[in-house]
């Protein structure tokens, strides 16, 4: 790849990966997790010359990582998640109308963002759940 070739690449990933950008900043949430009330933080950064988007969440006991980024090979928006236990998936990732989905594989739970203003609204759906296990509003600080 010559460094034309190379600058486009990275051009095209920063415009499809700014999808993201409503995770950049700090961010306080409540909501509830598994029956049970739920407080924590989020933050979200732009790393990389912005063409990955990772955002930290934490709370007692619990803490996730994200890396959100645009696939050049094959066009895709992609979520790699690590949680505790060592633990690591990788997700495509769909637009909505007002966020965005990962495409998890049956039997996983469906997470779905939701982007306002000032907000962001993160559901957690487990399949033949009628309601989500996690459901949490995240507000700008």
């Amino acid at each position: 790849m010559d460094e034309q070739e190379w600058d486009q690449r990275v051009a095209r990933t920063r415009a499809e990966a700014a999808v993201f950008l409503p995770f950049v900043g700090r961010w306080v949430g409540q909501g509830r997790a598994h029956g049970e009330p739920f407080e924590g933080s989020l933050e979200g950064a732009a790393i990389l010359d912005g063409s990955f988007i990772e955002v930290v969440e934490r709370s007692t006991g619990h803490e996730d990582r994200c890396f959100y980024r645009f696939e050049p090979e094959d066009g895709s928006l992609r979520v790699t998640h690590l949680l505790a236990g060592a633990t690591l998936r990788e997700y495509p990732v769909e637009r909505t109308e007002n966020g965005l989905v990962w495409v998890t594989p049956p039997g996983e739970p469906v997470v779905e963002w939701r982007f306002g203003a000032d907000e962001l609204r993160c559901e957690v759906l487990w399949p033949g759940e009628p309601e989500p296990e996690v459901v949490m509003l995240w507000r700008r600080t």
